[in-house]
């Protein structure tokens, strides 16, 4: 990848001395390892990767500092971890086995389907854990020496920093809602004033959802047809085969959408649904799914709709045009959004005092 092959010249270039050691930092003398480093290194770069393509592609100067800065705060995490994990030993806290057996349940609950939509057994399920493990490079009883640190810090957080995180009230909660609101009416490009950048950008991205959600927008159910990224066109005349087959018996009316829906999309989620996927927003779906979407009739059903992930067959459950924000739609989600802001200012808190009783040294040059 773009990004991992900067971030490995870039190491090899301006730190290749210093990352020859073992650590990048020390925490109370416990070393925080360059393996573990370059780890979380790598991942965090293919995320951010996925997430914005396009800015592995800007001015060399640029990416470098972007690089820099992600290097930087993969350290300050692992800093972070190894403080909170010294910390439960400290408070005594204890792991049991019981514990990383249930953290390895919880890991495997989330595995549920294969790359195709298909539901996978619990046999399944163990192959594919195995082989991500393999695929990462860790035995399995490396993988529960790493669980051990997890399940501690989890520990810390849930007896030291969660009780106590103060609950927003609802005057809390519905005057972020007003701000957020009279932001979007006026237009706004900027944070409102008074805002730190980071606090600055959280509110923008929240200010967006709200917009977003009161904008125009359409519900569908959905049958999903999938072909692979690198279909053949063979593959993709199958698909398109299948789904014309699927929007005959809609047409034929023997059996509900919804049943259709259940037993044909291979998209398991919204199958489990009758198809339901919820509303779809300008500029946040797919164009031409978008496109034919917003032009049709509540009731309509669409012809397939090709995408890079196959042929969608949609059906026009509700349509809603732009509204004013009303603070009742909104006000769930903004107090998690506040209790959220308020666990990280805790935990904020807790760091710093737990950082100016330890000696941290960073080996991991800046430049």
């Amino acid at each position: 990848m773009l990004w991992a092959a900067a971030a490995a010249a870039l190491l090899a270039g301006s730190v290749h001395a210093k990352l020859m050691e073992d650590a990048v930092a020390t925490v109370n003398g416990i070393p925080v390892l360059l393996s573990d480093f370059q780890r979380e290194l790598k991942t965090s770069l293919e995320l951010f990767e996925r997430g914005q393509p396009a800015a592995a592609l800007g001015p060399a100067a640029q990416v470098a500092e972007r690089l820099k800065g992600m290097r930087e705060s993969v350290l300050d995490r692992l800093i972070e971890a190894e403080l909170l994990y010294q910390q439960g030993d400290k408070l005594k806290l204890k792991v049991r086995e019981r514990d990383i057996d249930q953290a390895i349940e919880e890991v495997k609950s989330r595995i549920t389907h294969d790359e195709t939509g298909k539901k996978l057994t619990e046999p399944e399920v163990d192959e594919v854990f195995k082989k991500q493990l393999k695929l990462d490079g860790i035995t399995f009883a490396q993988y529960r020496e790493r669980l051990v640190r997890q399940v501690m810090i989890r520990k810390v957080v849930d007896s030291e920093v969660r009780p106590k995180v103060t609950p927003p009230g609802e005057g809390e909660i519905s005057a972020y809602f007003d701000k957020a609101k009279a932001f979007i009416l006026s237009g706004g490009t900027v944070p409102p004033k008074g805002m730190d950048e980071e606090a600055g950008l959280i509110f923008m991205d929240v200010a967006e959802e709200i917009r977003m959600r009161s904008s125009e927008r359409v519900r569908v159910s959905r049958i999903l047809v999938r072909f692979s990224e690198t279909a053949s066109p063979q593959e993709k005349k199958r698909a398109k085969a299948a789904a014309l087959e699927v929007k005959k018996r809609i047409d034929e009316g023997k059996s509900t959408f919804a049943e259709i829906a259940r037993a044909e999309s291979e998209d398991p989620e919204s199958a489990a649904n009758g198809g339901d996927v919820g509303f779809i927003f300008k500029g946040r779906t797919h164009p031409d799914i978008e496109k034919v979407a917003f032009s049709m009739s509540v009731g309509d059903v669409t012809a397939p709709i090709e995408t890079p992930v196959g042929y969608h067959i949609l059906r026009i459950v509700e349509k809603r045009a732009s509204e004013t924000p009303v603070f009742a739609d909104f006000k769930e989600d903004l107090g998690r959004f506040l209790m959220n802001v308020h666990f990280s200012e805790e935990l904020g808190k807790f760091m710093k005092g737990v950082k100016a009783k330890a000696v941290i040294e960073r080996k991991l040059p800046v430049n």
